[in-house]
């Protein structure tokens, strides 16, 4: 899963492993039980701990026979440890990414409830703002990664159907993409209103 922070990827994820018979592999599960373990601290510590969680969600990717793998990933360095990743046990990858107006991830980035370790209380819901749309200007799609790609529009609107994109992953995990092919691209996942 691959996008801006709130713009859904955890709660398709969820969806999606369950209609995959698939673990979903949370990096800010991993997050929290370090900050559980290990304490919360000032932005330094906030960000060492996030990186030994990037860590530990890939030595757990490694191990899974499969999984739905959920972060917002750094663009420069996750698609080498991802590809990584899966010359080691031969593992395939499908990337859903979820697109939405960088306003409507900060509502969402906002009102979410998460572990104070965190920090988002101290945050302005103006600097939740300016840091989503700081995100999205440098960041601005799916990852650079030689793999299928299936982007979906979570921005509002008709809900996403997982059953569609369950059903479009499932056929992209079965069938042998060769490298280099050109990225699919579709989003017809949408639920129809009413």
């Amino acid at each position: 899963m691959s996008g801006l922070p709130g713009s859904g990827k955890s709660t398709l994820a969820r969806g999606l492993a369950a209609r995959l018979g698939l673990a979903v592999i949370d990096k800010d599960v991993v997050l929290e039980a370090l900050y559980d373990s290990l304490g919360v601290g000032p932005e330094p510590w906030r960000h060492r701990l996030s990186r030994a969680a990037d860590d530990v969600l890939y030595a757990q990717a490694a191990l899974a026979p499969g999984a739905v793998l959920d972060n917002w990933w750094h663009p420069e360095t996750a698609p080498a440890r991802l590809h990584e990743l899966c010359g080691q046990g031969g593992a395939r990858l499908v990337q859903v990414h979820c697109d939405c107006d960088a306003a409507v991830a900060a509502a969402r980035f906002q009102a979410r409830a998460r572990h104070p370790g965190h920090l988002d209380p101290v945050h302005t819901p103006e600097q939740v703002a300016e840091r989503v749309a700081a995100v999205r200007a440098s960041y601005r799609g799916p990852l650079d990664l030689d793999a299928p790609l299936l982007r979906v529009e979570t921005g509002g609107g008709a809900p996403v159907d997982a059953e569609v994109l369950a059903a479009q992953v499932g056929g992209l995990l079965t069938r042998r993409v060769p490298r280099g092919s050109p990225p699919t691209s579709c989003c017809p996942c949408r639920r129809p209103p009413g």
